[in-house]
C-alpha cells in the first residue's frame, strides 16, 4: 500500500491579515526575481557574450540551460526590465506591466514609464462598451479585456487626445465639489464614433454637478479666449443687450 507525503505547512495557525501580508511578500520576492532575471536576459542580449558559441540567441542560450524558465517568460521578463525600473516593477507586478506594453503597441499610446499608473486604458464591459480607467485601478484582467478589445475585428474607437483633456476637466470640476467617497462617477466611452460622457451624481445633488459643468464650461470659455489673444486672433466682440 504506497503512503503519500504530506508537505509541513509553515504557515498553519496564521490569521487571515497574515496570510494576505505573508502572501503579498512572496509575490513581491518573485516580481523582483523576475525583473532581475529580465536584467541578466537584456545584458546578454545587449552584449556580445554569445560570440564562438553554439547558441544562436539569449533565448536559445538560457532555454537549453535552464529548463525551468520558458522562452516566452524570459522575453517577458526582458521587455519589462527594459521599459521599467525596479521599482516601477515592484509596484504593478511583471504581467500587469506587460500587457501594458501590449497595450501600448495596440492602441499607439504615449507611455510615462516612471508613472504608468496615469495612464487611461480603456476597459470593455459586459456589454462591450469602454470606459476609460486609470492603469493603477487595472486589474490583470481588465487588461486582458483591453489588449483582446483591441485585437478584436471590430474594436472600440479610440478616444481623441483632446477628448482626453476635456474628460479630466470635467472629472476634476465635478469631483471637487462633493466630498471624498461620494457615489459620484464621471465616465467617458465611445459609441458609433462618437465620444460619450456621462456624470452619475445622487439626484438630490444634482444642483451642485450644475454648478461644477457651468464653473467648467465658463474656465474652458475663457483659457479659449486667451489662447486666442496670445496668437493675435483676439476675443469674440461681447454683444451688447442694451
Amino acid at each position: 500500500m504506497s503512503q503519500t507525503t504530506e508537505t509541513l505547512n509553515p504557515y498553519k495557525g496564521l490569521s487571515l491579515a497574515q496570510v494576505l501580508t505573508t502572501m503579498l511578500a512572496l509575490v513581491a520576492n518573485e516580481t523582483l526575481n523576475h525583473f532581475r532575471m529580465g536584467l541578466l536576459y537584456i545584458y546578454v542580449v545587449d552584449s556580445n557574450l554569445l560570440e564562438g558559441t553554439q547558441y544562436k540567441n539569449p533565448l536559445d542560450f538560457f532555454s537549453s540551460n535552464i529548463q525551468e524558465v520558458s522562452r516566452s517568460a524570459l522575453a517577458m521578463y526582458g521587455a519589462v526590465a527594459r521599459a521599467f525600473t525596479e521599482e516601477v516593477t515592484k509596484q504593478f507586478g511583471m504581467w500587469r506591466l506587460n500587457l501594458l506594453l501590449t497595450y501600448k503597441k495596440a492602441a499607439k499610446i504615449e507611455l510615462n514609464a516612471e508613472a504608468p499608473g496615469n495612464t487611461f486604458i480603456l476597459v470593455p464591459d459586459a456589454q462591450g462598451e469602454v470606459e476609460p480607467k486609470l492603469f493603477a485601478d487595472c486589474s490583470v484582467e481588465d487588461m486582458r479585456k483591453a489588449v483582446a478589445n483591441l485585437r478584436s475585428p471590430t474594436p472600440s474607437q479610440p478616444i481623441p487626445a483632446e477628448h482626453r483633456v476635456l474628460y479630466d476637466g470635467y472629472l476634476q470640476a465635478v469631483t471637487s465639489r462633493f466630498p471624498k467617497g461620494a457615489p459620484v462617477r464621471v465616465r467617458m466611452r465611445t459609441q458609433e464614433g462618437k465620444t460619450l460622457i456621462t456624470f452619475d451624481v445622487p439626484i438630490d445633488e444634482v444642483d451642485k454637478l450644475s454648478e461644477a459643468l457651468a464653473e467648467q464650461l465658463n474656465d474652458m470659455d475663457e483659457l479659449s479666449a486667451a489662447g486666442a489673444v496670445e496668437a493675435g486672433i483676439g476675443a469674440a466682440p461681447a454683444v451688447s443687450t442694451v
